[in-house]
């Protein structure tokens, strides 16, 4: 199981992180000890540290100066994280997830029974000296390295054996020290019969037989090519080779085997009497054996030359549709990339969206692993390069600082961020139809924070918590007040669709909760009565601060409940006030 951090906002936003080899990782600014390296200014050197415990991800803060946060809370001692946390680092915002966002990504975009993972090159082991080397003396079978970073190697594979082939010293029988070869890349077993066989464990980059993509545990023959990443090697059975090198017969023996010297002594051990009786100069044929014998051999050029010219005839079309496939397999991994391939030159014409230049890297090294393939004509369009530099425009704007392109999907562009005012929203929106060229793959979720500030403001009058006091900035939704403990239920409902609003990223509720009383506060000096009206002995209309108002009116969020002689009552959230005044 893995962990990833996916940076949603800030300098590094579309970045993925993930935790999956190792127990710990250091995320900070300095490349030397950092797993991970933020290019940040208000990232420190060593900013976190992520460890795998028994709990989870454990993530601790390392960082006095600027500390990290876990879902708007200072880390002040380590924090396992949980499906979801947002996590600060710097100016950069993350959310922690157990799932893989590229697959996650592929499925909503183009669903399929077969999933096929990214393949990832991995960072170089530290551990350059933890290279095994096994004898090969005694071993039938030998694996000779003949390219990669562990070039004229050779492994010793003996029978009833088997071994575990990758770049982990830990797990590993058999290490290649190659960045394209994965911590267990594939299984190499020889039974007591004396057959070898190799299994993909799942590895990132696969594992290739003579340029065949294999999908199952696979037998192997003697000077069988075997792919790992970037490093090949050749599966060798010495018996089979010392025949061949050490035998002393002729070149045409060796391919025969020594037939054809078995039948030259067995000519001569033919006694002279027996060959006498068989030559053919004393032999008399038929004539109708002669015609029927001519009959035949008209038949079989006839017929050999049917399917002759029947093979040269297909072997056009399985063979343009054969490398067709292996195109489409090679490019499996990159859904939004679409090509055209002319199988009379070698040429193809490739077109699309990868993620990130290692995804490109990749794709074009599949690509030129075919051999039938002489010349690519590449117009993919690297989505990571686009985000830099609409970020980069966008940075140029104070005002459109709070907004950042981000994909995590290839070929599908996500602008998100806030803006203070809707006409800052409508220049945002005329200078990206001007300046962005992927227009139709862009999907604005730029946020207004007036628009939203005024939604959150009707909301909590609507709920009657007029005490209740709120700030918004960049997502983040602060509130305080105070709220009478009967309307606890109330405001927390409240508060749970403050969260589903778009554009809310955190809610930190300040909130007191307080008793309701039954006395009734004097608030007679904060309010000045010059005037009222009467029908009978009860007062109809009172003027307080240049304000008419009556029974059920709102004076400051509280509400006028009775009006009394030279008295008037109000109340809010629970709690009761008066005025007193004198009769003019």
């Amino acid at each position: 199981m893995a962990g990833f951090l996916v940076a949603e906002e800030g300098l590094n936003a579309g970045l993925v992180i993930r935790f999956e080899e190792g127990e710990e990782w250091i995320i900070g600014r300095d490349p030397d000890v950092s797993y991970q390296v933020l290019e940040d200014p208000m990232v420190s050197r060593k900013h976190v540290i992520c460890r795998l415990t028994s709990e989870g991800y454990v993530l601790e803060n390392l960082s006095a100066v600027n500390p990290a946060s876990v879902n708007g809370k200072k880390i002040e001692e380590p924090v396992t994280l949980q499906e979801g946390d947002a996590v600060q680092i710097g100016s950069d915002i993350f959310h922690f997830t157990l799932k893989d966002p590229a697959e996650t990504g592929r499925k909503e975009k183009t669903p399929s029974e077969d999933e096929v993972e990214t393949p990832t090159i991995y960072e170089e082991s530290e551990d350059l000296g933890a290279l095994a080397f096994s004898g090969t003396g005694d071993a039938r079978w030998i694996i000779k390295v003949i390219s990669g970073p562990n070039s004229g190697a050779e492994f010793g594979i003996f029978e009833g054996t088997t071994f575990v082939v990758g770049k982990d010293p830990k797990t590993c029988d058999i290490l290649f020290q190659d960045l394209s070869v994965s911590a267990q890349h594939a299984k190499v077993s020889a039974s007591a019969a004396g057959v070898v066989t190799i299994e993909d464990l799942g590895s990132l980059n696969g594992v290739y037989i003579n340029g065949q993509k294999i999908t199952q545990p696979t037998e192997l023959n003697t000077q069988d090519l075997v792919a790992l990443g970037t490093t090949s090697f050749l599966v060798i059975d010495q018996q089979q080779t010392r025949e061949t090198i050490v035998s002393p017969v002729s070149g045409m023996e060796m391919l025969y085997g020594g037939i054809e010297v078995k039948k030259e002594k067995e000519e001569e051990e033919v006694p002279a009497e027996e060959v006498a009786k068989k030559n053919w100069k004393k032999m008399v044929i038929p004539i109708r054996h002669l015609v029927l014998a001519g009959i035949f051999a008209l038949f079989l050029i006839l017929a050999l030359g049917g399917v002759f010219s029947l093979f040269k005839s297909e072997s056009v079309s399985i063979s343009a549709a054969d490398e067709s496939q292996q195109i489409g397999q090679a490019l499996k991994s990159f859904p939004e990339v679409e090509f055209s391939y002319n199988p009379s030159n070698g040429k193809i014409f490739i077109l699309g969206h990868v993620m990130t230049e290692v995804d490109h890297q990749e794709m074009i090294y599949l690509l030129k692993s075919l051999t039938f393939l002489n010349s690519i004509e590449d117009n993919v369009i690297i989505d990571e390069l686009v985000w830099e530099n609409t970020n980069a425009l966008l940075m140029r704007n104070a005002t459109w600082r709070g907004v950042n392109l981000t994909s995590i999907i290839p070929g599908h562009f996500v602008l998100r961020g806030y803006v203070q005012t809707s006409d800052e929203s409508v220049k945002l929106a005329e200078y990206m139809n001007l300046n962005f060229p992927y227009l139709d793959r862009l999907d604005n979720q730029v946020v207004v924070e007036n628009t939203l500030e005024a939604q959150i403001q009707s909301i909590l009058l609507e709920g009657n918590f007029v005490n209740v006091t709120f700030q918004f900035a960049n997502g983040e939704l602060v509130l305080a007040g105070r709220v009478p403990s009967n309307k606890e239920k109330d405001f927390n409902q409240i508060v749970a669709g403050l969260k589903k609003i778009k554009g809310v990223r955190m809610v930190k509720n300040f909130v007191v909760f307080s008793q309701p009383t039954s006395e009734i506060v004097d608030i007679s000096s904060n309010y000045k009565v010059t005037g009222s009206s009467k029908y009978g002995n009860l007062s109809q209309y009172v003027v307080i601060n240049g304000k008419i108002l009556s029974k059920g009116d709102n004076l400051d969020g509280m509400t006028i409940t009775s009006m009394q002689e030279n008295t008037i009552f109000l109340e809010k959230d629970g709690i009761k006030y008066k005025i007193n005044y004198n009769q003019p």
